[in-house]
């Protein structure tokens, strides 16, 4: 006896709208990362999606919140 698999009408949705409109302006690269990196990552990663993890950390650095100025660079 074999389950029948059943698909969500959301999955179904997603699928009409093709791949371009899932990406949400996002582009997939790879990396090589350090495994202390990787470890860290896992660790911070709230909702277990590690490219959101780095995107916030990003974010943070390029509004200098994780950062502080250089005494020798004006702002």
């Amino acid at each position: 006896m074999t389950k029948e698999r059943k698909i969500s009408q959301a999955s179904l949705e997603n699928l009409k709208l093709g791949a371009i409109a899932r990406r949400k302006g996002k582009v997939r690269v790879t990396l090589s990362l350090l495994p202390t990196t990787i470890q860290w990552l896992k660790k911070h990663d709230a909702n277990g999606n590690m490219s959101e993890c780095v995107d916030e950390i990003v974010r943070r650095i390029v509004a200098g919140e994780l950062v502080k100025p250089s005494v020798d660079k004006p702002a």
